[in-house]
Parts: structure tokens; C-alpha cells; sequence
């Protein structure tokens, strides 16, 4: 297939819902902030275009949400006409109320003192204007907020989703069917010009395919590469409280920056599709389908997404604050872009991140460790290993395709809130913490049925056909960099293929094992063997690193 008749496919295929309207504006143009709708100065409300009132009244809406979400959420809630309980925490209060007060029209409150950095705390803010502001903020509310916790709300949704899935399968599953038929023809076309993407990467030039957003790093210097972090907003769903991994990779970030390294995370950061089991997580998700028509989408998006990204943020502080200490001030932070934070294609949400959250950082799609420096280069032997998240060549993931993924996502995460029904766990056994201290974690490339795009145990990225198309055509140099992946959570180095035969592909799973979490270091102190596969165990007297060693088609403890 020719790179024209690719480019045709990838035109018509599903627009991911996160990012099909974010189309990059003008670069010199203002990211507005949700603050800024209701800036003074604006013009008058008879002024405003359709789209502006639009947003506005939709902001004012999502944020009047949020507050009452907020106070369903709250082990201590706050009452809608504006008393706050006396047992709750003060300064959770303040950081709660005030990031959306911010947000909520100008004449409910004059805020012009609460832009400082950071979170604030009760003695800093009088608390009379924090109930006044609340109280007419809640005006027309309900007396009380009754203290029911996240778990009405969030079940009351999942029924509602249950019931539209179900209502909806004689149509969404032969429309899913046929268009996983489509997508994955397309990714096989992907995997056919792959090689042809390395070399365009390696050299600067156009490359047929999508993700092409490239930093250069001297390999000579030593990288910890985690993945999948899937870092969540509070609730029954925030998959690293749940797995107990949130202290170890603050524990295990510490060491590393301790030591001097670079930090490389790569795709799945933040999760933007994972956002059930509070009652947050259903107004989100009713504020995504709602914000996603109208004249103001565009903005409405942005705001939602915005939204999410604070508290996840907030949710996870030490972490970012450690990687802002430690890693983005020193200039060695860099992340890539996966399928769960597929957000970022948006450049105004990736400016958001790095202006608000992390100054410094950098987003984006593939990452090259260079020999000859950072420029590039017309030899693809300059690059020593190419790290992207992995999701180019996934049916059900990749650019174009996302809908298909969110989808299922949005369906199980909905499942998982439905009132008396087992909750989900951990990982797959497969891909548990059991089997890789056992030595029977497996280590071999995953195969899926090409028709489809997956398999039984719903993989949906097929490296047996990837680096069978690298194999068939090695560049001059005799051999292709490194290829470093996360997106499948299975932990890889030297894997097998379908023949028995070694693969130059390491994948550094996931950071949500079961009280652990798998990475990879790169080191050239080492040159004929750069990367080491590393799992990490939380213990009550500091972190524990084990070295998986490939054993033939499983993985073995060093």
C-alpha cells in the first residue's frame, strides 16, 4: 500500500473523541484558562458571540458540578447553602473549594488575591469568604448535601451506562466490528512503513506515519524509563492507591534523582480515560459527552480536560512536586505520549501541563538516544535506541483508532461501579506480580489475530508482525536501534519471536503491580548490554530492586 493510500485510511478512520476537535490554533494566541472567561474587563454578556456565551455558561455549570461532586466525595462534605462541617478538614476544604471558585462567575465573589502557586491552607484565607462565596455559589441548592459518599452517584451512572450499552449493542457492536476490521488493516499498512518512520525520525524528514513530535538525548547518559503509571483522580478507581504504588515510585524516584539520573516517562502518565468510581468521575464523564457538541466544543473540551489534569495533579502532589524539584529544575525530566493521555495531542493541553504543573518538561511522541549528540542525523547507526510509548501499531489504540479503546474502557470502569458486583482487581495473573518473582513470567512478543487487531486476552499490539517487518529490511548499519515500549504492561528484554530468536525490544511494563512496579534503566556503562529490567517492591524497610534476567521465552529473578 503506498503512503498516499495510507494517508487516505488514516483520514477516514474514527476520530478519537479526546482530540478530534482540538486542532492547534494559533501559537501566539493566550491559553485562557477557566479563570479567564470571567476576567474583569470582559465584554458585556450582549456582546459576547453565541460560542463565548456558550462556554461560559457551560464552564459555570461544570465547575457548580464539581463543588457539589466535591462535596459528595468528601468524607466531611459541606453543606450547599455554604456551613461547613466543623469535623472537616480545613485546609482540604480550602484546596477543594478554592481551585473551583476561581472558576465560578465574577460576581459571586471577588477572588483577585487567590492566584498565588500552590495549594493554600486554612490560615491563609478567611473563611467567612469561603462560605459566602460558596452560599451564592449554591443558591437554588439543596439544603444539605446528604454524606452518602462517592458510591451512589458513581453506581447510579454505571447503571445508566449499563443500560445504554446494553440498549445500544444491537448497533455499537456490529458498528465496533466492522470498524475493527478497518483499523486493523490500517495498522497493518502502519507496520509495513515502520521501518520507513525509524529512518524519517532518525534523519528529521517527514515520515509517512502519525506521532512524529521527536527529542534527541545523548545515550550516554543514564535514563530510569518507567510507563503505564495511570496516575488517577481520587476515588475507588485510582489505580496506583489501589495497587499501594504511589509511595514506591516516590520512594524509587527519590533514589534515582539521589543519583543523578534522567528520568524518561514514557506514554499512560495521566490517565484521561479512567475516571470512574467517585462522583467526580460520572460528572466528568457527563460533562465530556456534553461538552463535546455546541458551538464552544473546542474550548468546552479544553476546560474539562484541564479539570481533570488538576486533580490528578493535586491527587498525586509529592509526585509532582519530587519531579519538579528533582527532575524538570535540573533539566531531566522528558515524557512521551500514550493512548490513556492522549490529551496531549492538543498542544494548548500540553502547554497547560508544563506552565501549570511541570515548567520545564517536554512532551512528546518518540524519544532517540543519540550517540552523535542531538541533531539529526542521515545514519540511523547514530541512534542507539528509539523509545515511544508503542501505541502507533495497536488497532484499538492508536492514533485514529482511540474511540474503539475508550470505548471498552468506559464501558468496564462502569461495570466496575455497579452496585453488587465484584469489583475488578489487579492486573491479569498474567501479567502479576506471582509470575514474575516465579520466573514464569512470559517473555515472548505478543501475537494477535490480524483480522481484529486482538486477542483472547484482548492485546491489541502485535509485535510478532512489527519486528518480523524490521527484520525483513535491517537498515545499512546491519541492525535497528534498540526499540523500548511500554502500553502492554508486560515487563520485557530480549524477548523471543514465533522462531525462538532473540528481539533487540525491551518493554518496561508498568508502574501498577500489586505493590510493586517493573521499569528499565539504560546505562552504556555497559555498552554490548545498555538496559537492565528492573522490578521494584514496596517493604516496610525501603524499596526493594530485583533484576529480571531473560531465560528463553520467560523472565527469571537475577
Amino acid at each position: 500500500m503506498s503512503s498516499e493510500d495510507t494517508n487516505k485510511d488514516q483520514a477516514a478512520a474514527p476520530e478519537d473523541p479526546a482530540t478530534a476537535d482540538l486542532a492547534p490554533e494559533d501559537p501566539a494566541s493566550e491559553d485562557l484558562a477557566p479563570a479567564d472567561l470571567t476576567a474583569e474587563g470582559d465584554p458585556a454578556p450582549e456582546k459576547l458571540s453565541l460560542a463565548e456565551k456558550s462556554a461560559r455558561a457551560w464552564t459555570t455549570a461544570l465547575f457548580r458540578a464539581a463543588r457539589w461532586a466535591d462535596a459528595r466525595d468528601r468524607p466531611h462534605p459541606v453543606a450547599a447553602d455554604g456551613a461547613i462541617d466543623p469535623e472537616a478538614d480545613p485546609d482540604a476544604i480550602v484546596g477543594a473549594e478554592l481551585r473551583v471558585l476561581r472558576s465560578l462567575d465574577p460576581d459571586l465573589v471577588d477572588l483577585p488575591t487567590l492566584e498565588e502557586s500552590g495549594p493554600l491552607t486554612a490560615d491563609q484565607v478567611d473563611p467567612t469568604l469561603i462560605s459566602a462565596a460558596i452560599a451564592g455559589a449554591s443558591a437554588g441548592a439543596s439544603a444539605v448535601v446528604e454524606a452518602t459518599g462517592p458510591g451512589a452517584t458513581a453506581s447510579a451512572w454505571a447503571v445508566a451506562k449499563a443500560a445504554l450499552s446494553i440498549v445500544g449493542a444491537p448497533v455499537t457492536v456490529p458498528t465496533m466490528t466492522v470498524a475493527a476490521l478497518r483499523t486493523a488493516k490500517i495498522t497493518r499498512s502502519r507496520i509495513e512503513l515502520y521501518p520507513e518512520h525509524l529512518h524519517a525520525l532518525a534523519q528529521g524528514t517527514e515520515s509517512p506515519l502519525p506521532l512524529t513530535r521527536v527529542a534527541r538525548r545523548p545515550a550516554s547518559n543514564r535514563y530510569l524509563i518507567t510507563s503505564d503509571l495511570h496516575r488517577c483522580i481520587p476515588g475507588r478507581l485510582d489505580w496506583p492507591e489501589r495497587q499501594g504504588t504511589k509511595e514506591l515510585y516516590q520512594e524509587v524516584l527519590t533514589g534515582y534523582a539521589d543519583q543523578d539520573w534522567n528520568l524518561i516517562e514514557n506514554g499512560d502518565v495521566e490517565d484521561f480515560w479512567m475516571v470512574g468510581g467517585s462522583t467526580w468521575g460520572a460528572v466528568y464523564d457527563v460533562a465530556y459527552l456534553t461538552g463535546a457538541v455546541g458551538p464552544s466544543r473546542e474550548e468546552s473540551r479544553r476546560t474539562i480536560l484541564r479539570e481533570q489534569l488538576d486533580r490528578i495533579v493535586e491527587n498525586n502532589e509529592e509526585i509532582y512536586s519530587l519531579l519538579r524539584d528533582r527532575f524538570c529544575a535540573q533539566g531531566r525530566y522528558l515524557r512521551t505520549m500514550g493512548n490513556h493521555d492522549d490529551a496531549y495531542t492538543d498542544p494548548k493541553m500540553v502547554n497547560y501541563l508544563t506552565s501549570a504543573h511541570l515548567p520545564g518538561a517536554e512532551v512528546v511522541d518518540t524519544i532517540l538516544l543519540c550517540t552523535q549528540g542531538a541533531e539529526p542525523s542521515t545514519d540511523i547507526a547514530d541512534v542507539s535506541a528509539v523509545i515511544s510509548h508503542g501505541h502507533l501499531t495497536d488497532s484499538w489504540n492508536g492514533p485514529g483508532f482511540a474511540p474503539l479503546g475508550r470505548s471498552i474502557t468506559w464501558l468496564i470502569t462502569g461495570l466496575d461501579d455497579l452496585p453488587k458486583i465484584p469489583k475488578a482487581g489487579g492486573l491479569p495473573d498474567e501479567q502479576g506480580l506471582a509470575r514474575l518473582l516465579g520466573g514464569r513470567a512470559r517473555n515472548r512478543l505478543i501475537t494477535v489475530d490480524p483480522r481484529y487487531g486482538g486477542n483472547r486476552r484482548f492485546d491489541s499490539l502485535d509485535e510478532e508482525r512489527l519486528f518480523s517487518r524490521l527484520d525483513a529490511c535491517p537498515p545499512d548499519s546491519g541492525e535497528w536501534p534498540w526499540l523500548i515500549f511500554g502500553h502492554t504492561h508486560f515487563p520485557m528484554l530480549w524477548p523471543q519471536n514465533a522462531q525462538g530468536n532473540k528481539v533487540k525490544y525491551a518493554n518496561s511494563g508498568c508502574g501498577v503491580l500489586d505493590q510493586a512496579m517493573t521499569c528499565l534503566e539504560w546505562d552504556t556503562s555497559d555498552e554490548q548490554n545498555p538496559l537492565r529490567l528492573i522490578i521494584w517492591l514496596a517493604d516496610p524497610n525501603g524499596a526493594r530492586r530485583i533484576e529480571l534476567i531473560p531465560d528463553g521465552p520467560t523472565l527469571r529473578t537475577a
